[in-house]
């Protein structure tokens, strides 16, 4: 292992403060930490092991590195995953489902035919995530593990019922997503567990999925809302999900009937909107108020509706 110091450098347009504020600028460092490139995910869970609850998985780093930049999280050592190719893995088939490795960058996902075919919401949520460049490096193990209640890919794999396979020294475990969460930027996982894949179980082929997201401004922005759903028109089955809303992305509870593919999209979205409210808190942010989440829950719930019965197009097309 060896130690590692990050310096930050001036933000482009500070090249005007020069002199002594540079240079005390550039003395600012990213932190001061060991760092240990794991071959293997056994490796891996190891060293987070001896770290004692002081270590921190660097996969795609997207989110980790800011938040030590922040000051809101200072671990010991980071264990470098990259270099594990099983964890590069991404399979979709229609009778078995997916499997995405920890370390799959969001590009792949949404460039990946069998997702955009069979798990059309989650391409979708992936798509919105940072910017093309960051999506090479961001994973959606990463983006769950982060525990944001803004988490993208969060609601679209709650209405699916994604697993997480989740290793540690003890042996290896399965995780529903629903499980994950416990609170803001809190989860369930043990601090010498290392998440290796995702899990989607197939779909009916008739499956219809949606998402949509708010946000402050046309391009990257984290959520002020986003919502998936899932819906079967053959069984009536209904899933959906709301992140930003609450301190963890959130599924909404069930009807308790089949919603037939003519059901009345107001009426629906209203008994909808009641169940919503038993799960959902909003507050107030610097991205919005808790005023306007609230009001923006309903409009959504009819869109996503609309998208789902109707199937009518609520969103921007996956470039």
């Amino acid at each position: 292992m060896a130690v590692a110091h990050a310096t930050v450098l001036p933000f482009p347009g500070d090249e005007s403060k020069v002199g002594l504020a540079e240079d005390e600028r550039s003395k600012k460092m990213l932190g001061e930490f060991e760092y240990a490139r794991a071959k293997t995910v056994k490796g891996g869970c190891a060293l987070l092991a001896k770290a004692g609850g002081q270590g921190a998985v660097l996969a795609g780093g997207t989110d980790l590195l800011v938040t030590i930049r922040q000051g809101r999280a200072s671990p010991v050592l980071l264990v470098d995953l990259k270099g594990v190719k099983g964890l590069l893995h991404l399979a979709v088939s229609p009778k078995v489902g997916a499997t995405i490795g920890a370390s799959v960058p969001m590009n792949a996902i949404v460039e990946n035919r069998g997702i955009r075919s069979h798990y059309g919401a989650l391409a979708e949520a992936a798509w919105t995530v940072g910017t093309y460049q960051v999506r090479h490096r961001a994973t959606i193990a990463g983006n769950l593990c982060n525990a944001s209640p803004a988490a993208d890919t969060a609601t679209p794999l709650l209405v699916l019922g994604a697993v997480l396979e989740v290793a540690s020294p003890r042996g290896e475990r399965e995780l529903p997503v629903r499980d994950l969460f416990v609170d803001s930027k809190k989860t369930s996982l043990s601090f010498d567990e290392i998440v290796t894949a995702i899990r989607i179980p197939p779909v009916p082929s008739a499956t219809r999925t949606a998402f949509l997201k708010q946000q402050r401004v046309r391009g990257h922005d984290l959520a002020i809302l986003n919502m998936a759903g899932r819906y079967d028109p053959q069984t009536g089955d209904l899933q959906i999900a709301i992140g930003s809303c609450a301190k963890t992305p959130v599924l909404v509870p069930p009807l308790g009937l089949p919603v037939p593919p003519d059901a009345p999209i107001p009426e629906l979205a209203r008994r909808l909107e009641a169940l919503a409210a038993q799960v959902t808190s909003p507050i107030s942010d610097l991205r919005a108020t808790a005023e306007y989440r609230r009001a923006l829950i309903p409009v959504f719930l009819r869109r996503l509706l609309e998208s789902l019965l109707l199937e009518s197009d609520h969103r921007e097309a996956i470039r």
